[in-house]
């Protein structure tokens, strides 16, 4: 029975035995099969991958194919142009409208190489006037010290390299003083490109007027300079030590040139700024007396003598420009509404 028993136990434990090297077995064969299905994954990846690279080779070599039979195909001196040019990174036009109004489009690069490039023209050609200019120093401070030399006193220097200087200041001015047509000649050529071809004609007569009311307003002062200058004389009392530096005298005429030729594009600014709806001219109507006091102010500043007479001389002029800027802004605010009626009934 004792055997039996124990035969029955052995015969219990190998069937346990192989059932279970029956089932690694099966496992063995389910994770090798998965392994081969995942290396037949991988193998297709890398086949569609080499398909597309080859693809794009293909696709390339036609395109080169092309270009070449194309350069083929040109005359010689263009096909040596077209390999020497270099390869451009296509970017944003700036303006897209330019196209509409007849211009070639520029890029914001494109732009800025303008400016450079007319910016060095303007630096350029101030330094060779001031250069031309230092060479005429003596005649030009001359000239303008002129009026001050006639009333019997003398412009003083109180500094070693005071002489150099006032030279070098009369020289700058001078310079600036003409260059000032140059100047406005390049932004305009510069901001021509944004403005619509029909108002360019209109600009142009804009900017040679402003151009004519700055020498003007130059010349104004040159010439009521030597009532101004006997006119401040006059409040040096006998007292006092007159020792007039030469450097506060040109540092006065200049400032007053400037001021004046400023003073003289009043027109011009209150155009401009109707045309950008800033100002109407019931506005400049309704604050004409406001005003005509800055404007009798400015005269006594400019003109600081006592008597109406020389203060009149700067005080009429401007309040001449202020009529026809009123009438100006008219003009400019009628074309302003037309050309908004004709919009509107297109």
């Amino acid at each position: 029975m004792v055997k039996n028993l124990s035969d029955i136990v052995k015969k219990k434990v190998l069937e346990k035995k192989a059932v279970e090297s029956k089932s690694s077995v099966k496992t063995g064969l389910k994770s090798d099969s998965s392994r081969k299905s995942a290396n037949k994954a991988v193998k297709k990846n890398i086949k569609s991958q080499k398909k597309n690279i080859t693809e794009k080779k293909s696709a390339g070599k036609i395109t080169n194919n092309k270009t070449a039979s194309d350069k083929k195909n040109l005359p010689a001196k263009q096909n040596r142009k077209i390999s020497n040019l270099p390869v451009k990174i296509e970017e944003e036009v700036i303006d897209p409208s330019a196209v509409a109004r007849g211009d070639d489009p520029m890029t914001i690069v494109e732009h800025l190489s303008e400016l450079r490039s007319r910016l060095i023209i303007i630096v350029v050609s101030f330094l060779v006037l001031v250069c031309i200019a230092f060479y005429f120093s003596d005649l030009l401070v001359h000239l303008i010290n002129k009026p001050f030399l006639k009333t019997g006193f003398q412009l003083n220097i109180f500094t070693l390299a005071g002489g150099f200087m006032v030279k070098m200041k009369v020289s700058a001015a001078i310079s600036f003083l003409l260059i000032v047509p140059l100047i406005i000649f390049h932004i305009w050529r510069f901001i021509s490109p944004a403005i619509e071809k029909p108002e360019r004609f209109f600009s142009r007569i804009t900017i040679m007027t402003a151009v004519f009311l700055f020498y003007a307003g130059v010349g104004f002062v040159f010439l009521i300079l030597p009532l101004t200058i006997e006119v401040l004389l006059n409040f040096i009392d006998k007292s006092m030590l007159s020792t007039i530096g030469a450097d506060d005298y040109l540092h006065f005429i200049f400032f007053m040139s400037f001021i004046m030729g400023f003073l003289c594009e009043l027109p011009i600014a209150i155009l401009i700024m109707t045309k950008m709806g800033i100002i109407t001219p019931h506005f400049l109507i309704s604050k004409r007396k406001y005003a005509l006091v800055i404007i009798w102010i400015t005269a006594a500043i400019v003109t600081p003598g006592p008597d109406l007479l020389s203060q009149s001389l700067v005080g009429i002029p401007l309040m001449f420009l202020y009529e026809v800027s009123i009438l100006i802004s008219k003009i400019v605010l009628k074309r302003k509404k037309r050309r908004e009626l004709k919009l509107r009934n297109y």
